[in-house]
């Protein structure tokens, strides 16, 4: 390794320069496309370690240089020159800028292709991208980054993964990107960041179609690192540490605010003050002095109950969480000889979660191995093994469904009051009856620990037995387990009165669950592919065969009643038990094909097709076979082009389509009618519990695949000199013959209607990226801005009604229907002027109510028949799809300096967040939060928030344009600043290369929604969303 060049040499350049030949030394001067001074260019000649760094002015002298040598030139950003040095002593190199863009390789179905030569909707990306960010998985290194690539988080607690989707809405039974690596479907949320190479994402039926029944929505295509043949061994170490917090948590009300807010909300539901005047003054004692007053009070005469009775201020945010840690370390090996190449690395994280009342964790270890050799001239083989270990650590929420936590969720919940203490004076954990205490059911309800064994092994073989003909085949095997361990436990509530205390009301009996699951999952990959060109016709034919089983067992056993808490296993149970299990199995299997055609680079043609078969339909109706094409003209070739060639360096018009099957339905054997075995009957037949066999629901005899079709549409743009790159994508993408629900069956038969291919969905869209890049004297630079919006519209559904409750042809996905409202009454006298709003709430308006608008002027507020012929005075108000979702992305590298920043965000989406959370209360359990205390009331009539009922919402929660949520954003997602030292510096440590750097997520938000919500995550009992502080180090040795 000299300086940026890794220098390749082999035993036998290492012979010849041994043998004697004439050597000298060569000198000259390196510049950038200016004419600048070019400094710090490796130079080396080429098969050896002989090498140099240009100084300050460009210049270099090397020594020891045979006369027949290569000297290979190479920088940082542009591109490498390979100059013979044919026995001259003096050369000047004029280095030029390296332009990513139409002579990129990029990653497509079976293959890859010049994206040149690409004619389908193709995006890729390099694992670069996913370099020095704290993330713990793949979809957190992606999101914003390839244009109609959306990636969102189902759970922010450690360990949980992203979901993918590409280009929308997909079914109304669902669909998701098939996501592949290194050919083989696996769990990227399972994967090592670091081990990744690129991502290409085929979004096209043109380019998915070959791999048939699972890539209707879309195909992820990620590569890992393999190492480089005739390459010196390299290691790369990294290690990071990184601080997180939640970017948002919301605060509950004070004890005061609560206390008036309630006995506002109970006066106004025409009771009086919720509260009594002997709890009103301890809560002030306290709020007032908590140093010299405690929290709770106690009479024996008077609270005769026994119970503590809670007066305190609690600030059950900062008491909830705290700051967690994510630690990373990473290493791989790499390198290789002339007919062989390997790549070896080991991955480890620990993620540290924020509830202060457990410790949350989750662990993984990666280890990824890979060799590939050229046993013979016309024959290589590779394998490669990866194994994932991953331990998670949870809260079992130890509770039943009241207290609302589980073991995934935060514990923001609506009942938590600022009165009650975190701990009672005596030491012991407050409480009591329906005020459940997060920290108490965290500490003490138990565990939920989960562990993953994951296994892949494939080996590969490539014959290449005559020119321009391969064969390849791949095998793979997958046997994967996931345990888990369950425990709740019973915990108490303790009482004023000593030495009392009760079972809390709503902790589970002690008990153990253990849960297990082993998967086997097989692939066969054999195929050919044969490339022939005549004059400037060019051709190239794929043929293959593809084979997927997966098995599926599951087990389940529980018993209640442990004897010992610390010692959870079912045999040191004596209660009640439940055991439960299913073995399931899938298959498919298909034949492909792909057919490419090009003129001269100029005219491009493919065509594509699989024969699919899926063991998930009918004997009759398993097969189905799914074509497409796709062309594109580089009208940039053309003779009349040439006079824009300086301007718009390459240009591409480019067209597909395609039609594919979508799998994706409920079970394995959905076409089968099932019988349901009931253990629990309720009735006693001869002093036992009989079991009862019911026969299953009845199945439709035309039940088969969904069918999508899509057309595609696109440009590739290339300016002056490929320094500015854009493309431009629109699409629509038909999904038809949908299951659901069939045509209404007699009352009389006593069964559910079975599910036909009955409905029909349109997605459309389009999607842009531009891309700058740039160099300045010592500054290199480049911007990237992507941009990607999409829409889905019902285009047939079984709804003769229009009823506004189910779909309807016509109905866009996402809509939000509601009422038009106009601020809120101030007067009574309004109230009496206005139409009549007592179809949507019954009792009295008062002062302080919405007021909607009647928009059918009938002089009555109401809903109709709820029916798209009469919806009353409802409208479509607004749509929580996303739209218009973007990233941006900017680097610059300035003398071993390097900054990157990157903004993502959604420019339009309504969202209705309408709940009691929002609202403030539904019932007197409930607490506010601070953020809904702008109530009305006669002193503050100009409120956002109506008055207040403490038994509901008194019609004021009606789906309404006064409260729908404007919830666009834009996120700093990250910022990285990074140094790498000189050189001179890393080589007295030994070292090629070293690299320190801070990385920040999350950092700054900006969104006029709610402050109660944060914009990713708008559910309050839903685990907080991290913002992130990193510091790391990169070696390569």
């Amino acid at each position: 390794m000299v300086g940026r060049q890794i220098a390749l040499f082999s035993e036998k350049n290492e012979l010849l320069a041994g043998q004697g030949q004439q050597q000298k030394s060569v000198t000259g001067k390196v510049t950038d496309s200016s004419g600048a001074p070019l400094p710090g260019v490796t130079v080396v000649v080429k098969g050896t370690a002989n090498g140099i760094i240009t100084d300050a002015d460009g210049n270099y002298s090397l020594a020891n240089v045979p006369a027949d040598a290569t000297l290979v030139f190479s920088f940082v950003g542009m591109k490498s020159q390979e100059i013979p040095v044919g026995g001259k002593i003096s050369i000047n190199v004029k280095m030029e800028e390296e332009t990513v863009g139409i002579e990129e390789v990029v990653a497509i179905g079976y293959g890859t292709q010049k994206k040149v030569n690409l004619s389908g909707a193709v995006f890729a990306v390099k694992g670069d991208i996913l370099e020095n960010r704290p993330i713990t998985n793949l979809g957190q290194g992606l999101q914003g980054v390839i244009p109609s690539l959306q990636i969102t988080q189902g759970s922010y607690a450690p360990g949980q993964g992203a979901i993918f989707n590409i280009r929308g809405y997909t079914s109304l039974n669902g669909g998701s990107p098939l996501i592949l690596v290194d050919g083989v479907v696996e769990d990227p949320n399972l994967l090592n960041p670091d081990d990744v190479e690129s991502v290409s994402v085929l979004k096209d039926a043109a380019s998915s179609a070959i791999y048939g029944a699972r890539a209707a929505y879309g195909v992820m295509l990620i590569t890992t690192k393999k190492g480089k043949k005739e390459q010196r061994p390299t290691l790369n170490v990294s290690s990071s540490y990184t601080a997180t917090t939640a970017t948002n948590i919301p605060e509950y009300a004070n004890s005061m605010q609560y206390i008036t807010y309630m006995n506002t909300a109970s006066v106004n539901a025409g009771g009086s003050n919720y509260f009594d005047q002997r709890l009103i003054d301890n809560a002030t004692k306290y709020y007032n002095d908590p140093t010299n007053n405690l929290p709770v009070y106690y009479d024996p005469a008077i609270d005769t109950d026994g119970k503590y009775k809670y007066c305190g201020n609690t600030n059950w945010t900062k008491e909830l969480y705290k700051s967690g840690a994510l630690k990373q370390i990473n290493t791989n090996l790499s390198g290789g000889t002339e007919k062989t190449r390997y790549y070896i690395s080991y991955g480890y994280m620990d993620q540290g979660g924020f509830l202060m009342s457990y410790d949350d964790q989750y662990q993984r270890h990666n280890i990824n191995v890979f060799l590939d050799t050229d046993v013979l001239k016309w024959l290589s083989v590779s394998t490669r093994a990866k194994y994932t270990y991953s331990y998670e650590d949870h809260p079992s929420g130890g509770s039943n469904g009241k207290s609302g936590i589980t073991e995934y969720s935060g514990e923001l919940k609506d009942d938590l009051r600022p009165l009650m203490p975190v701990k009672h004076p005596d030491g012991n954990f407050a409480g009591q009856g329906s005020f459940t205490n997060p920290l108490a059911v965290g500490a003490q309800g138990g565990h939920d620990q989960r562990k993953v064994n994951d296994i892949w092994l494939t080996g590969n073989i490539d014959i290449h037995p005559i020119k321009d003909l391969n064969l390849k085949a791949d095998f793979t095997f997958n046997p994967y387990s996931w345990n888990k361990e369950r425990t709740s436990q019973l915990f108490y509530e303790y009482w004023a009165m000593p030495g009392k205390s009760n079972i809390y009301p709503h902790s589970n009996p002690n008990s153990v669950a253990l849960e297990n699951k082993n998967n086997y999952y097989r692939a066969i990959n054999v195929y050919m592919d044969y490339s022939k060109s005549f004059g400037k016709n060019n051709f190239k034919l794929l043929v293959g065969y593809n084979q997927e089983e997966k098995n599926e067992k599951w087990y389940y056993a529980k018993r209640e009643n442990l004897i010992d808490n610390d010692l959870p296993a079912i045999n040191r149970a004596i209660g009640e038990d439940y055991v439960d299990g299913s073995i399931t199995s899938w298959a498919t299997e298909g034949i492909f094909t792909r057919f490419n055609y090009d003129y001269a680079g100029k005219y491009l043609l493919e065509v594509n097709g699989r024969y699919d078969g899926s063991s998930k339909f009918p004997k009759n109706d398993r097969y189905a076979f799914f074509p497409s094409l796709s062309g594109a003209w580089r009208i940039s070739e053309e003779s009349f082009w040439l006079s824009l060639k300086p301007i718009v360096a390459d240009a591409k018009l480019r067209g597909s389509y395609g039609s594919l099957g979508n799998q994706n339905v409920s079970g394995n054997f959905p076409y089968i009618s099932n019988y349901s075995i009931n253990s629990s009957t309720g009735y006693m037949l001869g002093g036992i519990l009989p079991v009862s066999v019911a026969s299953g629901a009845l199945v439709s005899p035309s039940f088969t695949w969904e069918k999508v079709n899509q057309w595609n549409f696109g440009a590739d743009l290339s300016f002056l000199k490929n320094q500015l790159n854009t493309s431009i994508d629109v699409y629509s993408r038909n999904t038809i013959g949908m299951l659901t629900t069939g045509q209404p069956l007699p009352a009389v038969l006593g069964t559910n209607v079975p599910s036909e291919n009955a409905a029909n969905l349109k997605t459309y869209g389009w999607e842009s990226v531009i891309t700058w890049r740039d160099k300045i004297k010592d500054l290199s630079y480049n911007i990237t801005f992507n941009i990607s919006d999409a829409q889905s519209e019902i285009t047939k559904f079984d709804n003769p009604t229009g009823d506004l409750s189910s779909y309807y042809v016509g109905k866009k996905i996402g809509e939000i229907w509601g009422y038009e409202a106009k601020g809120l009454f101030q007067t009574q006298e309004e109230i009496d002027n206005h139409a009549s709003q007592t179809k949507l709430y019954a009792g009295t308006w008062n002062p302080g109510d919405v007021k909607y608008v009647d928009l059918n002027n009938d002089k009555e507020i109401s809903w109709g028949k709820n029916t798209l012929t009469d919806h009353g005075d409802q409208r479509v108000i607004g749509n929580n799809t996303p739209r218009y979702q973007y990233g941006l992305q900017a680097n610059a590298l300035w003398k071993g300096f390097d900054i990157n920043i990157f903004f993502q965000g959604t420019a339009k989406c309504d969202m209705w967040t309408g709940d009691k959370r929002f609202f403030g209360i539904s019932k007197k359990y409930d607490v506010p939060m601070k953020a809904t205390l702008d109530y009305w009331t006669e002193d503050n009539k100009g409120a956002y928030l109506p008055r207040p009922y403490i038994n509901g919402g008194h019609g004021n929660w009606q789906v309404s344009t006064h409260y729908l949520q404007n919830g666009a954003y834009v996120r700093l997602k990250q910022i990285t600043l990074g140094y790498t030292l000189p050189e001179m510096w890393s080589k007295k440590a030994a070292m090629s290369k070293a690299r320190i750097y801070f990385t920040g997520q999350n950092l700054l938000t900006l969104t006029k929604l709610n402050e109660l919500y944060d914009p990713e995550n708008t559910n309050l009992m839903a685990y907080p969303v991290p913002k992130s502080y990193s510091f790391g180090i990169n070696l390569t040795f």
